[in-house]
């Protein structure tokens, strides 16, 4: 497998590079583990991990895409960056996937039909509740991605239904997002009784 490269310099808060910097790679998973780096693009020579910064503050690894935890100490001083995407498809890229996406700001239900984009990333001008109507899945012909754009599902649910007579999403009547920025992708049963 060929493998991402990602590359930093270490600075103090007055912009100055720090030389002999640690710097920890870890997963962005429940538990975050040490990431495993290289030294190449093709994976086969491990690098340590932490890694030092050179002279100039500069340390740089390759290592599969995804999302990072990186966090740069020298003596006092420490910086964390969570999240950081490292790789073409870093997550959750759609355009890398090929996939077509759409944002729905206005307010009300948001119906999704057959022929609707890939993503459809809810993002209303006002808070509220939104309810969310996927097609019958006994005419879906291919997932959904739905993804609370605006960040606020934790206050505002997301509460998706299926049309269709005692159609299920995930074995129940409905499902619902209620985290902020969560998404989850549906996918028609073969049968066409629900969604999971």
């Amino acid at each position: 497998m060929t493998m991402a490269r990602y590359d930093l310099t270490a600075t103090d808060t007055q912009g100055n590079v720090i030389s002999g910097a640690s710097v920890e790679v870890r997963r962005e998973i429940p538990g975050q583990p040490l990431a495993p780096l290289y030294s190449d693009r093709a994976g086969t020579t491990p690098a340590g991990n932490p890694l030092t910064t050179d002279a100039n503050g500069d340390a740089g690894f390759y290592c599969a895409g995804g999302a990072y935890q990186i966090v740069v100490t020298s003596g006092i001083y420490s910086k964390t960056r969570r999240y950081v995407a490292i790789g073409l498809a870093q997550e959750t890229d759609a355009a890398a996937e090929g996939l077509i996406q759409r944002t729905h700001i206005a307010a009300g239900t948001v119906t999704v039909t057959n022929d609707d984009a890939d993503i459809v990333v809810v993002k209303k001008t006002v808070g509220a509740a939104t309810p969310v109507e996927l097609p019958d899945p006994s005419t879906a012909t291919k997932p959904v991605r739905i993804v609370d754009g605006k960040y606020d599902a934790a206050t505002n649910n997301i509460t998706i239904t299926s049309l269709g007579t005692s159609k299920t999403i995930m074995g129940a009547t409905s499902y619902v997002i209620d985290s902020n920025g969560g998404s989850i992708k549906f996918t028609p049963l073969e049968d066409g009784s629900g969604w999971f």
